[in-house]
């Protein structure tokens, strides 16, 4: 282990560059495991379904909201760091593992589902330690222009590596194809760890040693900490289904190439390229309450525009693709939203916890949005297909205004978000 060192501008801007580097690696392994059509066409061809196959894009968000408080306590009695040296480690050993799953015959499904359950709960011990660890270096001024920058970069290496990923593996692509992408991803995905140990450890005043219990009521007692939470949970839980749902609306009931497929995919994350750029400087100009209205019109209008693509050609692809780009743009300015709320609003002698606590909310919402959405899709609760009108509707479709009454509804918690509502304003 490093010995701490005193915090320069010289040694911060390492700090920034090498984070900025082990995100590039971390994220696109994440993405490409758990969150990009390549998984979802890979479970398919491992023989999952629809329940299945958007199960494996719900694990590791939801277990980031189940887990990271316990983790985070881990965190705060072996120090951030070991966590995220250990946790970076084996989640290493289960992507390799997910990308070997064929491999296991008969077994196959059940051993990705497994590894990805593995690799998602390493990685919630990973997100336990990274933030308390990025706010060792990173002053409130720097924090959105940071994490704009560090989320361009890694949106940006995951884009043109799924856009090249969509270019090589041709209109059907086999198994092993796909299996070759998983494993170079996961090469990849190793230099989280190592860029990780390159950042300094700086000089920090001590956290206060809190049990979970202690913690959590420090945290529920700042009162602005729980409102932004809850509101979070909220959001997530109505907007963060729509991606993964597409994909499966492409391959299932559009009959869209899986090459092409992949190419949507990997416009998509480009949508969030840009709202990683864009965001910081959007919540620098117009705040968080504008922000945060702007984006719940964009969930609720892209919601309803997907509802009303059928069937049909290069025209229809290239609109779905401009769709997703639009909402992708939105949940990655979403998120460096939170991100700055959570940082600010978590006090400093216990930031490792309340942090946890507002991440199990945000992480949670995610998580159990693709959750719900996957037994709905597998339990037949939505009937197959009705009418609109002259419209011929299916029960993906139907989803969309699901998810579109949930944003609305979701719209109803901006009362309890600080920044929107302060105390003062309720003041007589």
């Amino acid at each position: 282990m490093m010995s701490a060192v005193e915090r320069t501008p010289a040694r911060e801007r390492v700090a920034e560059t090498n984070a900025t580097l082990s995100s590039c690696c971390g994220v696109l392994g994440e993405i490409t495991l758990t969150d990009s059509a390549v998984i979802i066409l890979f479970a398919g061809m491992l023989g999952a379904g629809d329940m299945f196959a958007l199960m494996t894009t719900s694990l590791l968000p939801l277990l980031n909201g189940i887990g990271v408080i316990p983790m985070a306590f881990l965190a705060s009695r072996i120090g951030e760091r070991k966590l995220i040296y250990r946790a970076c480690a084996v989640s290493a050993l289960a992507y390799f593992l997910a990308a070997a799953a064929p491999f296991f015959g008969s077994a196959a499904a059940a051993v990705l589902m497994g590894a990805i359950l593995l690799f998602s709960g390493c990685v919630t011990g990973f997100i336990a330690g990274w933030f308390p660890m990025l706010d060792t270096f990173l002053t409130s001024e720097r924090r959105p222009g940071f994490l704009s920058k560090m989320r361009f970069c890694h949106q940006l290496t995951a884009t043109l590596f799924l856009f090249a990923v969509s270019c090589v593996i041709g209109k059907t692509p086999s198994l092993s194809a796909l299996q070759g992408v998983l494993g170079v991803a996961g090469i990849i995905f190793i230099g989280r760890l190592l860029f990780i140990t390159r950042i300094p450890v700086f000089v920090r005043t001590r956290q206060a040693q809190l049990g979970v219990r202690d913690g959590l009521r420090a945290a529920i007692g700042n009162r602005a900490l729980p409102g932004f939470s809850i509101y979070m949970l909220v959001l997530n839980l109505a907007a963060c289904g729509t991606i993964p749902l597409t994909t499966l609306y492409m391959k299932k009931y559009l009959q869209v190439p899986d090459n092409v497929i992949i190419l949507i995919s990997a416009i998509t994350l480009s949508g969030m390229l840009a709202g990683y750029l864009l965001g910081g400087r959007m919540l620098k100009r117009l705040g968080v309450k504008k922000m945060l209205l702007l984006l719940h019109v964009t969930f609720v209008v892209t919601n309803l525009l997907l509802f009303f693509v059928g069937k049909g050609g290069w025209l229809t692809y290239g609109l779905i693709a401009l769709l997703l780009f639009v909402y992708s743009f939105a949940v990655a300015a979403s998120s460096i939203v939170s991100s700055c709320e959570m940082m600010g609003l978590s006090a400093p002698c216990h930031k490792t916890i309340s942090l946890a606590f507002s991440g199990a909310f945000y992480y949670g919402g995610f998580g159990f949005s693709r959750l719900l959405t996957a037994l709905l899709l597998g339990s037949g609760l939505l009937a197959p297909s009705w009418s609109l009108g002259t419209l011929k509707i299916c029960h993906y479709q139907t989803l969309y205004l699901l998810y579109t009454g949930g944003v609305i509804f979701a719209a109803v918690f901006l009362l309890i978000v600080p920044a929107v509502f302060p105390k003062e304003e309720f003041a007589v």
